[in-house]
């Protein structure tokens, strides 16, 4: 039965492609295809380049948010929050029960094919530094003083899953939240990494959504669940199920994958069992492969 609906954004632009390669893979690989659809809203663009023919993979047009001339020209990650919400998407919630919103460079693993949880699940935020006691202040300061809550639970993660339609309303605040933010950093200025910075505005956005709407997002919620991190050594335990990859020094890394680092491993040499080990694969194997290795029909 198709129940979960993985709603991504995929922009016109050569990363963007090969991030949904990554996640697309991983549905088909892990077996997520059978208990799920793919919901991806594309670029005008991009929607004739990602995959046809394949029933599991809903594809939905957007126009982008951040364009020339626009309040959000050269922010760019506006687009994965704001073009997922609207007509277009306020009709999956007679669709399907659960929503996973989430960004396109993650792997799922097998763990998410029967996972329907009774509460909110959230991720792992890694949009502040721990130590980055700045960034808690002035979270706190910016709810002061627009007069909305605060539960005191920071650094909500970049993915939720939940029911559609507690997904789907959380979006819509964090684009509000996203303009009120935006508003703020022109006043303030752009801030700077990783103290207070107006780079990660749709990311304090989602923590405020969460916050102002504690009993429902945040109070019983499973935290820290999901966009486990791709340089983790550690094995697939039954927590984990999904990942996020990363910019970092260690292996599995986004970035240093990019830059060719690992272009001489021998894939086989992968033990798919631990956490970057299984990224590392499923970003470096052919799509082909993986179809013929699960016997994929489509």
């Amino acid at each position: 039965m198709i129940d979960l609906g993985i709603l991504i954004y995929i922009d016109d632009n050569s990363t963007m492609y090969q991030e949904f390669d990554w996640i697309y893979k991983s549905w088909i690989y892990s077996g997520n295809w059978r208990t799920s659809d793919l919901i991806a809203v594309c670029h005008p663009d991009a929607i004739d380049k990602l995959p046809s023919n394949d029933p599991g993979l809903v594809k939905m047009v957007a126009e982008p948010m951040a364009v020339p001339g626009s309040r959000w020209e050269g922010y760019k990650f506006i687009n994965s929050i704001g073009c997922l919400s609207g007509p277009h998407t306020d009709a999956l919630v007679g669709k399907y029960t659960w929503l996973l919103r989430t960004d396109a460079d993650v792997f799922l693993t097998a763990n998410l094919v029967n996972f329907r949880p009774s509460v909110v699940v959230q991720g792992r935020g890694n949009y502040a530094h721990p130590e980055g006691s700045e960034v808690w202040t002035k979270m706190a300061e910016f709810c002061a003083a627009n007069g909305v809550r605060h539960g005191g639970v920071f650094g909500c993660g970049s993915s939720l899953m939940a029911k559609s339609e507690l997904v789907l309303h959380l979006l819509r605040r964090q684009l509000f939240w996203s303009e009120k933010l935006q508003d703020h950093f022109k006043e303030y200025g752009p801030g700077t990494w990783p103290g207070w910075f107006a780079g990660v505005i749709t990311m304090y956005a989602a923590e405020i959504a969460a916050n102002e709407n504690y009993d429902t997002y945040l109070r019983y919620a499973y935290h820290r669940i999901l966009d486990m991190e791709s340089m983790l050594p550690y094995p697939i335990d039954s927590l984990v199920m999904h990942i996020h990859a990363v910019p970092t020094d260690e292996h599995f890394s986004k970035s240093q994958y990019r830059q060719g680092a690992y272009q001489n491993t021998d894939l086989r040499t992968l033990d798919r069992s631990k956490i970057n080990h299984y990224a590392h694969w499923i970003a470096a194997t052919p799509l082909d492969q993986i179809k013929r290795e699960v016997g994929y029909p489509f």
